[in-house]
């Protein structure tokens, strides 16, 4: 979720989740002691404020992208989706409040999201977010994650874009963002952007994963390992400064100049947007860390972990 778009600074591999080149998901291989320490899986029917706050308004000066943010709780829903309780980020064409129109409600678009700066953030770990979204024109949903501390600027505290996506691609981008030359606003991006083939109208249920380690970020899709960005010989490289902690982002955005201006169709579906709405669905969001603990762990049930936590799990017992 980039607050500059610069295609020249955007070298991006392309890759098929279905190519033999895709490697099979090990995070756990390095035995670093994992540990389940942030679980959400949205079963309730109001948003649980221990984990998370609302996305507010952000004020006039924000980028393109966050001017139809809204706080309008019909935003952020909770309802069962495909046989599971969901989270559910809209965004839509109608009668709202937002960042341009603060006072009252008018016609505009709105869209919703939720961030966990104020209640969890954590340096190094793994983690796992099953979602799924309806594709349209204009929208961007995004699980990304941002430095805890914004005093140095960005990207020189760096960005790590789990997941983005836009129109109707077929494809995601996974992407980290940092200043090589440590000056705010001048970004070194790299990233990938692996393929599916759900179709035009939705994206499929996915988990989307990102190991961070001291050695560098690898990011994740279907347990299937989709890229691995190894720390360079680089001061300015800022994900592995000590207490450099992100928290998570989650977010359904609409507009902005990336989104309307990629692929063959411009602009905004406000057709759809209007009738029936473009719902970006969270399952559950899980993150273990990486950090040697000298305390005792519970096993927990192999069921509640998802797809990294179940094959932790069985390689903890083979070991034993």
């Amino acid at each position: 979720m980039m607050f500059i778009r610069t295609a020249l600074l955007f070298p991006l591999l392309f890759l098929s989740l279905s190519a033999s080149s895709v490697m099979a998901a090990t995070p756990w291989a390095s035995d670093r002691n994992w540990e389940l320490v942030f679980e959400d899986d949205f079963d309730g029917s109001s948003l649980n404020e221990h984990n998370w706050s609302r996305i507010d308004y952000v004020g006039y000066n924000a980028p393109d992208w966050r001017k139809y943010q809204s706080r309008d709780e019909s935003l952020v829903e909770f309802r069962e989706k495909d046989g599971n309780s969901a989270m559910t980020l809209w965004g839509k064409y109608g009668d709202y409040t937002t960042q341009t129109n603060q006072t009252a409600p008018a016609k505009t678009y709105a869209c919703g999201g939720v961030y966990s700066l104020k209640t969890f953030s954590f340096q190094y770990g793994y983690v796992e977010v099953r979602a799924r979204f309806d594709c349209v024109q204009g929208v961007w949903p995004a699980i990304w994650m941002m430095p805890k501390s914004d005093s140095i600027g960005w990207p020189v505290g760096g960005e790590i874009d789990i997941m983005e996506h836009l129109n109707y691609e077929g494809r995601v981008y996974q992407t980290i963002h940092w200043s090589q030359n440590g000056v705010p606003n001048q970004d070194k991006s790299q990233g990938v952007t692996p393929s599916w083939n759900d179709g035009a109208e939705k994206a499929n249920w996915h988990t989307y994963g990102m190991e961070w380690t001291e050695e560098g970020i690898t990011f994740y899709v279907d347990g299937k390992a989709t890229g691995s960005f190894k720390k360079p010989n680089n001061a300015n490289w800022p994900f592995d400064k000590d207490g450099n902690e992100f928290y998570l982002i989650i977010d359904q955005q609409i507009g902005g100049n990336w989104v309307e201006n990629a692929g063959v169709n411009k602009g905004i579906d406000q057709n759809t947007l209007a009738n029936s709405g473009a719902a970006f669905d969270i399952d559950y969001v899980k993150v273990y860390s990486s950090r040697i603990y000298n305390h005792l762990v519970p096993e927990p049930a192999a069921a509640s972990l998802g797809l990294f936590g179940a094959a932790l799990l069985a390689a903890r017992r083979k070991r034993i």
